[in-house]
């Protein structure tokens, strides 16, 4: 996997790594807009401030309710995606 990769569609939709936050060049091409960070502990907001940002807090186990998340992070790459922006997911 880069660290920048496009879900298959006409959306533009990517997931990605931590580090492909660091990739702004590869960000500004591919128009993100929209930060999904799925992480156990909150980051760095400085990362995130030319983005609209969402965190969901989990932990990376066996049991973590993913599920119970999906409504809002689904708001919020719908949202993305309708303003014509592109939306990153990374864990």
């Amino acid at each position: 996997m880069a660290l920048l990769d496009k879900i298959p569609g006409k959306e533009k939709l990517y997931i990605g790594g931590i580090f492909s936050l660091r990739r702004r060049e590869a960000l500004k091409e591919a128009n993100i807009t929209h930060v999904l960070s799925v992480l156990g502990k909150p980051f760095d907001e400085n990362l995130f401030s030319a983005y609209q940002h969402l965190t969901v807090e989990v932990d990376d186990v066996e049991d973590e309710n993913l599920l119970e998340h999906f409504p809002e992070t689904n708001s919020f790459i719908q949202s993305g995606l309708n303003g014509g922006g592109g939306v990153l997911v990374h864990w």
